[in-house]
């Protein structure tokens, strides 16, 4: 049952939460990453984001915990998007994840937790 806080989030915030606990499930991020997440996420979801506030909380989150934070945001995000807007987002999460060419097993974990969130084969 997702927590009030991811209640409120728009796409563009949700899918923010998910990208970035993708891309820091092997352990970093990089500066690039995270503009280019934001990049592909204004241009397919177009709401606004307080990317501060997002960042903090991320960054707060404790380790053990992004996991599950991950399934109640993409549990969320389904209720906000289409069927359509969820391929996109997956694909684009794929290129992250592989972004260096390789997948770590946590990346592996996290990315099958969003495919199983969201019924897809």
């Amino acid at each position: 049952m997702p927590t009030q806080f991811i209640k409120k989030m728009n796409k563009t915030e949700a899918g923010f939460h998910l990208l970035m606990i993708l891309s820091l499930a092997d352990g970093s991020i990089q500066k690039a990453e995270s503009s280019i997440i934001l990049d592909f996420l204004e241009k397919n979801f177009h709401e606004p984001i307080e990317i501060i506030k997002e960042q903090a909380f991320l960054r707060a989150l404790p380790e053990d915990d992004r996991k599950n934070h991950l399934h109640e945001t993409a549990e969320h995000l389904y209720k906000l998007t289409t069927e359509d807007e969820r391929h996109k987002l997956i694909e684009f999460a794929m290129k992250v994840v592989m972004a260096d060419k390789k997948m770590e097993q946590k990346e592996n974990s996290f990315i099958n937790a969003l495919f199983d969130a969201w019924d897809l084969a």
